[in-house]
């Protein structure tokens, strides 16, 4: 689990919506967010990137922090 740089929006009902972030030296741009879990440490979101990369993004509670959990898959465009 990485501690990273996010960018990210609160809608009306509370929800998060991820923008962006920080991986390394750069910017990795989200273009979907997919499914979304509550558990007793904070929120999982699923995202993907332009390049069809996903990855788990971790909110944690504790000490209101974003971690990237793992890379689940690498998309098409990575190799």
């Amino acid at each position: 689990m990485e501690k990273i740089d996010i960018t990210t929006r609160f809608k009306r009902d509370g929800s998060l919506i991820p923008i962006d972030f920080s991986l390394e030296d750069q910017t990795v741009q989200i273009l979907n967010v997919g499914r979304q879990w509550d558990n007793e440490k904070g929120k999982h979101i699923l995202v993907m990137d332009f390049r069809e990369n996903t990855y788990h993004l971790f909110f944690q509670l504790s000490d209101l922090s974003w971690y990237l959990i793992r890379d689940i898959k690498p998309g098409p465009g990575s190799i």
